[in-house]
């Protein structure tokens, strides 16, 4: 398996994984639009951190995985769910709810 390969699938298992969350605690969304946003801006906030924490990887392997595994993985995860949580509240605000 290349890395390239191994990102793709914690991508698509951190997506899974917000779906899930999203779909097993609906109580945890925002009730406004303007939530959504703020938690969207933090979630932007937290990849960027993310993605400087990801050239700490280039001292060692180890690091690299721990550092995509316990830190990536749950910013990626949180982000799409703020996505989710974003995208049902403009859903909402359309239908007038």
């Amino acid at each position: 398996m290349t890395t390239v390969q191994l990102l793709v699938a914690f991508t698509i298992g951190a997506a899974a994984l917000a779906l899930w969350s999203y779909v097993r605690w609906p109580g945890a969304a925002p009730r406004s639009l303007g939530g959504a946003i703020v938690r969207a801006v933090v979630a932007l906030l937290l990849l960027q951190v993310g993605s400087a924490l990801l050239g700490l990887g280039d001292a060692s392997p180890g690091l690299a995985v721990a550092v995509v595994v316990l830190v990536v993985v749950p910013m990626l995860t949180y982000a799409f769910l703020a996505s989710i949580w974003f995208l049902k509240a403009c859903v909402d605000q359309l239908r007038g709810a």
